[in-house]
């Protein structure tokens, strides 16, 4: 099995998300790995708005790139994980609103992957782990994938070394494929530079 690392694609005319609303958790909490629904709002206090510096930014793909690096997507992404059978994701309502500040879209929500695994083999791996938090990698130049260590089961996780980076199976990589899903990019895990 082949393992990918998932991003938002930012093409030049895909809305951009800036800031959280301030009801929301705050953003760092989204990169952790923990479960969010205990103290999400209400969908009401829970928008997202369109990036200023990105006026031409203004199409909506079935994932959203924004400033804080959440997997955001639509109703069509979350029907296909739900068929796939993933159970490691918290699907978290928002609402997105346009540079008007107009409500644009109520069909988004967050993905809190909140499975980890240790996809990353540290011994072969060329990294730099961060100085702010000593158990996670800052910076990978070169990603080993630790195959023995990853569950069968394993199909949206985050690493468990970069918290702040998802990744997805060979099979949930081929039914976003299948489904024509767009406004992602995909890189092989193994031998990935993080980039």
């Amino acid at each position: 099995m082949k393992y990918w690392a998932i991003n938002a694609d930012c093409s030049s005319d895909a809305v951009f998300l800036s800031r959280l609303s301030s009801e929301m958790p705050e953003s760092y909490k989204f990169d952790e790995g923990i479960s969010l629904v205990d103290e999400y709002p209400s969908v009401e206090d829970c928008k997202i708005y369109y990036d200023p510096q990105y006026p031409e930014g203004t199409q909506l793909y079935d994932f959203l790139d924004s400033i804080n690096a959440l997997l955001i997507v639509n109703s069509k992404v979350k029907k296909i994980f739900d068929e796939i059978g993933i159970t490691s994701i918290e699907y978290l309502p928002i609402w997105l609103c346009d540079h008007k500040h107009e409500i644009s879209s109520k069909d988004y929500v967050i993905c809190n992957v909140i499975q980890s695994v240790d996809i990353i083999d540290m011994d072969s791996s060329s990294c730099r782990m961060s100085f702010l938090d000593e158990s996670q990698v800052d910076r990978i130049k070169n990603l080993v994938v630790d195959y023995k260590a990853i569950p069968d089961d394993a199909k949206v996780f985050r690493a468990s070394k970069k918290l702040d980076q998802i990744f997805i199976s060979d099979d949930v990589k081929e039914a976003l494929e299948k489904a024509g899903i767009e406004g992602y990019v995909v890189k092989k895990a193994d031998g990935w530079n993080g980039l």
